[in-house]
């Protein structure tokens, strides 16, 4: 039994609600339902009662207390045999512009999973991921896919578009797309560490748009903050969008950011799939609420 399906069960019954047990859990909603459904099939029992509000079911109610002595007998038989193990590096690099909060969600997972791993992180862009791995500097790097990385697999945890962030209250913010020819005379914040913005550097040109830079910036939370406040746009993806913004599509930009991790073919590391399947489970965005099916290894 995969023990997932336990904490997800012992979330629902505390929450009673599917959505405020995935956002606890830092999972997707489909990514629960569906280890709770496995759960009911498994047991051949229905644990909950759907409606307006989830409640326990008879069976629910007897396996509850089962389930909390399982997983309490599973972690703290995890944690007499860790005791008698070395430790475990994981040396991650992760790129500038990945969203922080899912990101440090994520790395407490891994730690609440697997304590006896000691994860290393550092920042780099996709160019110094292809080094770090040749070099053996780095294990493992989640950053953007774009080709194939010699001696390396990944496999993608995510995928998102690229449009423009906007101040929520603007009046291009209620528009499903728009057009580049929209935004002339806007002025621009350019995410210096943005992988796609000399690609949209060039679009904009192409359809002789070119915005007025308020600001160059590598800070991520600087930039947001000028877009909240509605004194600029910029070229972003969904992911990075913050409180206080709207995300609009690109007509002439359907560009997608394949999220993935990396690691050389040759690695040993047994931690490599226990953070390939948390990374996929991860919500990284409250607009991406979809886990994507597991397509194996993409390099």
């Amino acid at each position: 039994m995969n023990t997932s399906f336990l904490r997800y069960f012992l979330s629902v019954a505390e929450t009673q609600n599917f959505t405020r047990a995935a956002a606890r859990l830092h999972v997707t909603q489909p990514t629960l339902s569906a280890g709770i459904a496995r759960l009911e099939e498994m047991l051949g029992a229905k644990l909950f009662e759907r409606g307006r509000q989830v409640r326990l079911t008879v069976a629910g109610s007897r396996f509850m207390p089962r389930a909390q002595a399982m997983l309490a007998e599973w972690q703290q038989a995890q944690a007499d045999l860790r005791a008698e193990q070395p430790r475990q590096r994981l040396r991650l690099m992760v790129l500038p512009t990945l969203p922080a909060a899912p990101l440090a969600a994520l790395t407490e997972r891994l730690r609440q999973t697997a304590p006896d791993i000691d994860l290393e992180l550092s920042e780099g862009t996709i160019t110094q991921a292809d080094s770090r791995l040749a070099q053996r500097r780095i294990d493992a790097a989640l950053c953007e896919l774009d080709g194939a990385i010699p001696d390396c697999q990944s496999v993608v945890v995510w995928r998102e578009a690229y449009g423009i962030g906007i101040a929520s209250g603007h009046s291009l913010a209620t528009r499903d797309r728009c057009r580049i020819a929209d935004l002339a005379g806007l002025p621009f914040v350019y995410r210096s560490q943005c992988e796609q913005q000399e690609v949209a550097r060039r679009v904009f040109a192409e359809h002789g748009v070119r915005p007025r830079i308020l600001l160059r910036t590598p800070s991520e939370e600087r930039a947001a903050a000028l877009v909240a406040a509605g004194m600029a746009a910029c070229f972003v993806p969904e992911s990075l969008v913050a409180p206080g913004m709207a995300f609009v599509p690109l007509l002439e930009f359907p560009i997608e950011r394949r999220i993935g991790l990396v690691w050389r073919r040759d690695s040993k590391l047994e931690a490599l799939s226990l953070l390939r399947r948390l990374a996929r489970e991860q919500r990284w965005s409250s607009r991406l609420n979809s886990a994507l099916p597991d397509p194996g290894l993409a390099h």
